[in-house]
């Protein structure tokens, strides 16, 4: 989820999430760029581990990078 929509995410209380520091339609950052999305995934993935409570939050810290990527 992008953190442009941090606030009306925590309203809504989810079990959990990971906000990403990129665009709007983006959330895995950009086309083609396979490290970062899997990156991303796996802090999503240790994220259902290590939450311990409800409403949980987690700001993913990396910037967005703009392409272009190869496949």
């Amino acid at each position: 989820m992008s953190k442009v929509f941090k606030d009306r995410t925590a309203a809504m209380n989810p079990a959990r999430i990971l906000l990403t520091p990129h665009p709007m339609g983006r959330p895995l950052s950009a086309p083609h760029d396979v490290e970062k999305q899997r990156d991303i995934l796996m802090h999503g993935l240790r994220l259902l581990d290590s939450a311990t409570e409800g409403g949980t939050i987690v700001e993913y810290d990396k910037p967005y990078r703009s392409g272009p990527f190869c496949n």
